[in-house]
């Protein structure tokens, strides 16, 4: 068991494995499927799973609500809302996304979910890592063991889910380099895109929003920003996207659609 900070990382052999019966194993509600057709070491190495997650944060207008066991409501520019309420915790792995924020932004209204446990299938080394991230200070780390023996061993428990049947054809139709199959409380959200609007990892920024370069420094995230920041200045032109907010302050974000 790897341990850095609040998280903890574990790691087995997978090979026998694919991130859809990883999908159908896990038991939960809420789930989500990050995936690409392409797997190498540049596009679509890793495979994101998750389900059940913490907290939700669900905007309209100039009004975010944080929705959890309690719900709070915050007022103001919706991003920049979210910016401040999302947790922020150092994390420094190979892996792009270990646990964060979900959802998409549309106009005028954001809605995102909040993973704290997330399932990672590498499909060049055929490894499957599970990392927890404790992002309140109480909180308490789940059964990792009892988690990979319901992966490992598990009976594919969304066999009968039409939307994830519906999914699964649609994935080999499409074959995008991004694949996003995500349930939300009152809809579930299929898509697929070629390439990514905009994605920020260790400070640098990849997009080709003339506007988001402009406002960056060489590609660099200015130092005074987050990366949200930078997805503020990218919703701008383009108001429509779907993709993550890490925990470690990386995004990846692609056109919702």
């Amino acid at each position: 068991m790897q341990k850095t900070s609040r998280t903890t990382i574990r790691k087995v052999n997978g090979d026998c494995l694919t991130p859809i019966v990883l999908f159908n194993r896990l038991q939960g509600t809420q789930k989500f499927l990050l995936e690409s057709a392409t797997k190498h070491e540049t596009t679509g190495r890793y495979s994101f799973i998750g389900a059940n997650p913490r907290k939700t944060y669900k905007g309209k207008g100039d009004t975010l609500q944080e929705i959890s066991h309690v719900t709070y409501s915050h007022h103001g520019d919706l991003i920049q809302s979210l910016k401040q309420m999302m947790p922020r915790i150092s994390q420094h792995t190979e892996y792009p996304f270990m646990g964060g924020a979900i959802g998409y932004i549309h106009e005028d209204e954001i809605l995102f979910q909040v993973y704290d446990t997330v399932i990672i299938f590498d499909h060049i080394t055929d490894e499957l890592a599970i990392v927890h991230t404790n992002i309140e200070i109480e909180q308490q780390t789940p059964n990792l063991d009892a988690l990979i023996e319901q992966l490992m061993n598990g009976t594919t428990a969304d066999a009968q889910n039409k939307a994830f049947a519906d999914y699964r054809k649609f994935r080999l139709e499409q074959r995008a380099s991004y694949l996003y199959y995500v349930e939300f409380a009152n809809s579930t959200l299929i898509g697929s895109s070629a390439s990514s609007t905009i994605k920020v990892k260790d400070g640098v920024i990849t997009t080709a929003i003339p506007t988001v370069n402009e406002w960056a420094q060489n590609g660099q995230l200015p130092p005074s920003a987050h990366s949200i920041d930078a997805l503020a200045e990218a919703v701008k032109s383009v108001p429509a996207m779907l993709g993550y907010i890490g925990f470690n302050g990386q995004i990846d974000f692609t056109v919702e659609g």
